[in-house]
């Protein structure tokens, strides 16, 4: 019964590792601005880019932010621009602005950069089985 109880507790846990990031964080990204995937990136991670309304035109279309490494080029043949950032080698958690230029106008987004892990450890070192050792 004990097994079963723990059983039971440490899928309740999983599940609810794998909803919490999915509830918390889907607002970061804005329905008319910048949305970025994933919305919650860690220092040196690729993040990809979409702008609506910002697909290629004349001028360059690139989107900006303290985040990233550089500059992005947006390209995209459909009704929004595409790109890939890469967010800088050790930047502080936190939540940062993107700006992105579009034919004159800005379109703007934000970021959320962690540098915690994403997984707790689920079970503590002091719970784990201690190693046996066969006799000789």
């Amino acid at each position: 019964m004990r097994l079963l109880s723990l059983s039971a507790l440490g899928a309740a846990l999983i599940s609810a590792g794998l909803v919490a990031p999915a509830l918390g964080e889907a607002t970061v990204g804005s329905a008319n601005g910048v949305k970025t995937t994933p919305s919650v990136a860690r220092p040196g991670q690729r993040v990809d880019l979409t702008v609506p309304d910002c697909s290629a035109g004349r001028a360059r279309h690139w989107a900006a932010s303290k985040a990233f490494a550089k500059d992005v080029t947006l390209g995209g043949k459909a009704d929004s621009g595409h790109g890939t950032a890469t967010v800088k080698h050790g930047l502080s958690s936190g939540t940062y602005d993107i700006v992105a230029h579009c034919d004159g106008r800005k379109v703007s987004g934000r970021l959320k950069v962690s540098t915690k892990r994403s997984w707790p450890v689920l079970v503590p070192t002091g719970l784990k089985r201690p190693e046996v050792t066969l006799g000789k």
